[in-house]
């Protein structure tokens, strides 16, 4: 796949058939561009597992080919890979001011700040990186500095526009620059790239202006403390929750490290600063209940964020009561809805009041509905439409619609699948390898692997561990020892299944041939069955079996 030709490629990594972990490649002449490089986060299924990155076994076959890594903005699903990856990938870094300042900080808690090459690049500003000529056209998103790219290659021209809306009056930061695209779509392009988050809603998103109204009027309805659980990149929205603060007659605090890092960012490239500095933690508790708004994380109900600590009563500084409002405005990303649920039943048992946006105007989405689509379309007028930035049934639905809209060829690429743009007919040529990878502590491990399978069995199933002591002449020492944490208690009827499951392993043992008896695996492997076998018989449980195996 690296060796020179005039095909144009487009290859997704992460971010095409679900939402979050965005990476994109594109290849031409032997040379390839990566664009964007985010994370997701764990859940249930990923026991252990907070963030997970895209598995980029490719990229390391084809990293002495890669120029360049071009940041769209500052989401973490964009950029928030970086910190971990970086290492197998050694190759420049591009992004605006903003998500330079933020990266900034995330390296230097890795110790990577001195080593990875970044530069800034303005918005709307441009950069050459081998055979791509690329220039960023700043769009409306919910964190400054938004850019869509306009890659022009030896062979034509597309625009890749993750992340965006159209909003009239974004309060931070200008709106999309629609005479850029017209400009883009006079030109003529191969291909458009297109953000798939909100086909399924009919209309527009919605602009951060009227919100700021809304919210304002909402505070000044609530008597007590008021906590706004949002996004920590949203910025606009922070300065939205100032202005609802300053109508209302209270003092804004922040609670939570990922938002004061936001603010720092912000203020140091020029925004918030209308903004009074936010008060910290320990502020916020001298100050009368009714004085006091409260930005926080943990709006999608992530379990060591500041609003999951207080609603469990575990945060040290900041507490919620009876009386007291906290209102979500944020949208529920698929896959969390549990762990908001969650949080959001501990602040009810507290008497907290709790808003969302199925109770009132609390939030705007920060992506295209239906008619901001189309209105894209007519501006950049592409002859093909690639779907990207989410589920499959968004990407499926996307390539629908655009074709109701008059667009003259579609095609979906998922995760893997590499598609040539040019020559001919836009076609998938080949699969790759993809997935996940988790950060687990230091390391990176895969979330199909052998670790994350076995923790995930103990997990919803148990584990059992023995230990076998055998002699020089491969006889029972003595009895088998057995623990099995998260299977048996320590009460009269453990003890004795545990009874059971001894003498379960010690017949099994017993049971070999005396040549048996001389291999380990054959060991292990009948008390492994000899373990699972009582669990299933007695507890109706296939616990993860583990024996240690001791010769004197």
């Amino acid at each position: 796949m690296t060796k020179k030709s005039q095909e144009l490629l487009f290859l997704p990594l992460g971010g095409a058939g679900e939402i979050g972990m965005n990476m994109s490649l594109y290849g031409f002449d032997g040379s390839w561009l990566m664009v964007d490089c985010g994370i997701t986060f764990g859940d249930d299924r990923t026991p252990g597992i907070d963030v997970m990155v895209p598995d980029i076994r490719f990229v390391e076959e084809i990293r002495d080919d890669l120029l360049g890594m071009v940041l769209t903005h500052a989401h973490e699903d964009h950029l928030g890979g970086v910190p971990y990856l970086w290492d197998k990938i050694r190759c420049p870094v591009y992004a605006t001011p903003f998500a330079s300042g933020l990266l900034r900080r995330k390296l230097s808690e890795v110790g990577l700040e001195a080593r990875v090459p970044l530069t800034e690049v303005p918005c709307g500003g441009g950069v050459e990186i081998g055979p791509f000529d690329i220039d960023f056209i700043s769009l409306a998103h919910s964190v400054p500095e938004t850019q869509a790219l306009a890659i022009r290659t030896p062979v034509g021209r597309i625009l890749h526009a993750t992340d965006w809306k159209l909003d009239p009056a974004p309060m931070l930061g200008p709106p999309t620059d629609e005479a850029a695209l017209r400009r883009v779509g006079e030109e003529g392009l191969i291909a458009l790239m297109c953000d798939s988050t909100n086909v399924h809603v009919e209309g527009i998103s919605g602009s951060e202006g009227p919100l700021r109204d809304s919210l304002a009027d909402i505070v000044g309805r609530c008597r007590k403390r008021v906590a706004i659980a949002c996004f920590a990149s949203n910025v606009a929205r922070m300065e939205s929750c100032v202005a609802a603060a300053a109508k209302t007659g209270r003092h804004v605090g922040l609670v939570g490290r990922s938002l004061w890092r936001m603010n720092d960012v912000a203020r140091s490239c020029g925004y918030l600063t209308d903004c009074p500095d936010f008060l910290d933690m320990h502020e916020i508790e001298y100050l009368p209940r009714e004085e006091i708004l409260m930005i926080v994380t943990g709006s999608q109900g992530e379990s060591n964020a500041a609003l999951a600590r207080i609603a469990s009563g575990d945060h040290r500084d900041v507490q919620l009561e009876k009386g007291d409002t906290v209102i979500f405005s944020s949208k529920e990303i698929p896959g969390n809805e549990r762990a908001i649920g969650r949080v959001q039943n501990q602040l009810a048992k507290l008497g907290v009041e709790i808003i969302t946006e199925r109770e009132d105007f609390v939030h705007v989405s920060g992506h295209p509905a239906r008619d901001e689509l189309k209105q894209f379309y007519d501006l950049v007028r592409p002859p093909l439409l690639v779907p990207i930035h989410g589920e499959s049934r968004h990407l499926i639905e996307h390539l629908k619609f655009a074709r109701d809209c008059g667009i003259p060829e579609t095609i979906m690429a998922e995760n893997g699948s590499m598609l040539r743009l040019h020559p001919g007919p836009a076609e998938i040529i080949d699969e790759v390898p993809c997935g996940r990878l988790a950060i687990d502590g230091k390391r990176l491990i895969p979330v199909d692997g052998g670790v994350l399978r076995a923790r995930r069995r103990m997990v919803f199933s148990g584990i059992a561990m023995a230990t076998v002591v055998l002699d020089r002449k491969g006889n029972l020492h003595e009895d088998p020892q057995l623990s099995a944490p998260g299977l048996l208690d320590g009460v009269d009827v453990d003890l004795d299944l545990m009874e059971i499951a001894v003498t379960a392993i010690a017949e099994a043992v017993e049971n070999l041939s005396a040549k048996a008896r001389d291999n380990d695996e054959e060991v292990k492997n009948a008390s492994t069955r000899a373990i699972r076998r009582v669990f299933r018989d007695q507890l109706g449980r296939r616990p993860q079996a583990e024996v240690h195996l001791v010769r004197l």
